[in-house]
């Protein structure tokens, strides 16, 4: 502690200033009130009228998974002890293996007192490594040492494991130890690296201040006793998933400011007189997790310590005996993006309520002035655009994406961006749109699979269906993998059509009605062009048909179709080559003997050549919408309870391509589709059908440019509106790109 005669700020006497007299002693405490009193009115304003957060455009302090959900790490400590200060960094100028380890320009070193630092390394095993590859360490300030990976060692370089680079770098650096990542853990992200960049958030007026990118268990007050007794204040024990059941915790910054002397820092003393001048005072903080609780520490809890300012930063839902942290199990309590207009205006015009807002909760998609000028010019506005998943390769978007049970969109498309066609998701949060969509680990990763179909089960669940081969490859299969979003990857492959070569089975659709999905794929051979279904009960995963039924006759010599469903029933609709078949399917059975086939007892038959684009909208078990593009327009056929009618789009004609269509609760069916633009590439447009009067209004430019946009698909997305995802070739090849349609504020 710093040798001051005595503490003279008392905040209840309203003091703002301290005034120096002349002829009179200078003294300590009056120099310590006028510092006390200035930052006492710092931190009150930023309380009172900022409140607690982190600001706009900076996304401190968030708490974020680390890869693999912190199992199959790389963690490097120095493997000396004894020392007061402890640190351990990675040269990335000088280690070609840095990035593919996880150690980058905000995750590149670690320092602790009175402990060993702990590096941790944000990527997971399997860890792509090639002959000659080096990491460059250093530990406690001393020479670099410098690790070069070969084959020797390995299984298999270019999948390393976390403990084969563990043990290659304990063998080759004896001044660092490096150990493989066992899950308890996850990141606090900060800023870019610089003073400049770095994160921040406020706590009860107080601004923590967090430059790079560090693991819970990187801190310094992590398993550290000796520092957290010299400094007064609690451990940072290790978090551990609970024996039993689900537990749900809190992630909250602990922030305080404590006095740090020369014997800490020694450039405080000054080396002209040779004695230690003023002391200086440091904000600190850490991470904390408070298991089972929902509030941060408040007076009177045993955990609350007089002089720290707490702020919920992430809550965390942990399993029975499962240590790894992923990202379905942190969900942001941060208060974000602090503004400080009045809290009427905000109240007034966006009508929601300032902490609400500063929360980040209930904010419109696009400006005011945007809004109301496309409203103005009889259109919608739409919000800007998100890249899902940009990559190499061209991606290929068909009508598989879907919205989960929690309310997420989830985008499914195939790419060949790992060398072969593999089929790939991404998922939107509707907590958090503003962050974007999420990759999850690749659905299939071996030999050429392509073509998926999706459906979201009730119970959270994921079916994707594919299929394993090229186009009219012989002898190509129809699988389907189930499981949550971050489980597809790893789930094991279902048979849904395996027909012996010649024949390929191809080109899936799904559909979920009730207990039941049905996948509905096609035949194909130089003697068969054919399409069957087959039912799955989800409830009990079993297979219904033992294999493919038929669905249509033989001789198709197109084989677009599309199904979709509504109270238990499929609508289903496909082209034949001359005609538009449609038809509702029940997929119950009509007795209880499961092997009886479905009733199909609505159908009809439209007279439309060619390729159509079909896209079936199912508004109910009575009524559908069938929509096609025959090359002269776009056109919809209305079935109301057996009772059709065929409908063209005013405006559409022979530019008009692939039209999809929701309708929302009030009746509005929104359609769109894409026309090539002038001067090149093509736009995607829409248009909505109003419900008095059934009219189609103009059609409205919603993405243009030079470039491809194709592949639309529009979904309403619960509380968060209707959505668009589709396919631009913007970046040179194509990839996925979403964006909203407002159409309420």
């Amino acid at each position: 502690m710093g040798d001051f005669s005595r503490s003279t700020f008392d905040r209840v006497k309203h003091y703002v200033g301290v005034r120096l007299q002349q002829g009179v002693p200078l003294v300590d405490a009056d120099w310590n009130e006028l510092e006390d009193i200035r930052r006492f009115e710092v931190e009150a304003f930023l309380k009172w009228f900022v409140g607690d957060g982190v600001p706009a455009g900076n996304d401190g302090f968030r708490i974020q998974a680390a890869a693999g959900g912190g199992v199959g790490t790389v963690r490097l400590s120095p493997a000396a002890t004894g020392t007061l200060d402890s640190s351990v960094a990675v040269d990335l100028g000088a280690s070609t293996a840095a990035a593919a380890l996880g150690f980058t320009a905000v995750n590149r070193q670690a320092s602790r007192g009175l402990a060993p630092a702990r590096l941790t390394g944000d990527a997971a095993q399997p860890f792509a490594l090639t002959p000659g590859m080096t990491l460059v360490i250093s530990a406690n300030g001393a020479a670099p040492q410098t690790v070069t990976f070969t084959a020797s060692g390995f299984a298999n370089l270019a999948a390393a494991t976390a403990a084969e680079v563990a043990a290659v770098v304990n063998a080759a650096a004896n001044r660092v130890s490096a150990s493989a990542g066992t899950g308890d853990d996850f990141f606090v992200t900060g800023g870019d690296g610089t003073p400049e960049g770095a994160g921040r958030c406020l706590a009860d007026g107080r601004d923590a201040v967090h430059e790079g990118r560090t693991a819970y268990s990187s801190q310094p007050l992590y398993a550290n006793t000796a520092l957290a007794a010299a400094w007064g204040v609690p451990v940072v024990p290790e978090i551990a998933a609970p024996t039993s059941g689900t537990r749900s915790d809190l992630v909250y910054l602990d922030l305080w400011d404590r006095e740090v002397t020369a014997a800490e820092d020694d450039t405080l003393v000054d080396p002209l007189v040779g004695v230690e001048t003023c002391v200086r005072v440091r904000r600190e903080w850490t991470v904390r997790v408070r298991p089972g609780a929902t509030q941060a520490p408040a007076a009177g809890d045993t955990d609350h310590l007089t002089g720290h300012a707490y702020l919920p930063l992430a809550r965390l839902t942990r399993q029975a005996a499962t240590p790894a942290v992923r990202p379905a199990a942190l969900t942001d309590l941060r208060p974000r993006n602090l503004q400080m207009p009045p809290s009427t205006l905000v109240d007034d015009v966006l009508g929601t309520t300032a902490d609400d807002y500063r929360k980040g909760l209930d904010r419109p998609r696009v400006s005011l002035r945007d809004a109301i000028n496309a409203l103005l010019a009889g259109r919608l506005p739409p919000s800007p655009e998100i890249s899902v998943s940009p990559g190499d390769k061209s991606d290929l978007l068909n009508k598989a994406s879907v919205v989960d049970a929690a309310g997420g969109l989830v985008a499914v498309w195939q790419s060949p961006r790992s060398g072969t066609n593999q089929i790939l998701v991404a998922r939107l949060d509707p907590s958090h749109p503003e962050l974007g969509f999420s990759l999850a680990p690749p659905v299939t990763t071996d030999g050429q699979n392509i073509e998926p179909a999706a459906v979201a089960l009730p119970g959270g669940d994921l079916v994707v269906a594919y299929q394993n081969g090229l186009l009219d490859g012989p002898g190509t299969d129809v699988l389907m993998k189930r499981g949550p979003l971050a489980g597809l990857g790893a789930a094991t492959a279902q048979q849904v059509a395996a027909t012996a070569s010649p024949v390929s089975d191809q080109r899936v659709r799904a559909a979920l009605a009730g207990d039941q999905v049905v996948f509905f794929t096609h035949q194909s051979s130089s003697t068969l062009k054919q399409w069957f279904y087959r039912r799955y009960r989800h409830t009990d995963n079993v297979f219904l048909d033992v294999a493919p039924v038929a669905l249509s006759a033989t001789g198709l010599t197109q084989r677009d179709l599309h199904a979709a469903s509504a109270d238990g029933k499929v609508w289903v609709a496909y082209a034949d080559g001359a005609n538009l078949q449609i038809l509702r399917f029940n997929p119950v059975p009509t007795t209880t003997n499961p092997q009886d086939p479905p009733v199909i007892d609505l159908k009809t038959t439209v007279a439309a050549a060619g390729e159509l684009s079909v896209f079936v909208l199912a508004l109910s078990g009575t009524e559908v919408l069938v929509l096609y593009d025959d090359g002269t327009g776009l056109t919809v056929v209305s079935g109301n309870n057996g009772t059709w009618s065929s409908t063209r789009v005013p405006d559409s004609d022979a530019a008009d391509a692939t039209p999809a269509a929701v309708r929302d609760a009030d009746g509005t069916v929104y359609l769109v589709s894409n026309r090539p633009a002038a001067g090149g590439g093509s736009d995607l447009v829409l248009r909505r059908r109003t419900v008095i009067g059934g009219t189609w209004t103009a059609a409205q430019r919603l993405v243009t440019g030079a470039q491809a946009n194709l592949s639309p698909h529009p979904f309403l997305v619960p509380d968060l509106g209707l959505w668009l995802l589709w396919v631009s070739t913007r970046t040179g090849d194509a990839d996925v790109y979403a964006k909203q349609i407002i159409t309420a504020i």
